[in-house]
């Protein structure tokens, strides 16, 4: 596989859909957040699917939780259903915000064991 067989439009991650590995849909994909500096992806906000939906919030996962499935055209994320239930939740405010610190609080509850 070519570099550019790898490469991904930012634009056409958006609404891509995550599902867990067992194929349960988690969500789709909202956000894509580069470390401007490595140059990156790190984290995508997912919009959680039906009853995992959090009432306009987000669910980040680090970009390294990740796998691309070529079969089902979507992310598989190396988490279960439950455990995505407990990833924290936060609204556009809240990621936008460069003081608030979602992306600590997620790596924090992703080292947990």
């Amino acid at each position: 596989m070519s570099l550019d067989d790898r490469l991904v439009k930012s634009a056409a991650l958006i609404g891509v859909k995550v599902n867990d590995a067992g194929g349960h849909k988690l969500g789709a994909i909202r956000e894509v957040f580069i470390d401007r500096d490595a140059g990156i992806a790190r984290y995508v906000a997912i919009e959680p699917a039906g009853l995992f939906a959090a009432g306009g919030k987000y669910r980040p996962l680090p970009w390294r939780v990740l796998t691309w499935d070529d079969k089902d055209e979507a992310y598989i994320a190396d988490v279960t259903k439950d455990r995505f239930k407990e990833v924290p939740a936060y609204d556009r405010d809240q990621l936008n915000s460069a003081t608030y610190g979602w992306a600590e609080q997620v790596e924090r509850f992703f080292e947990e064991p």
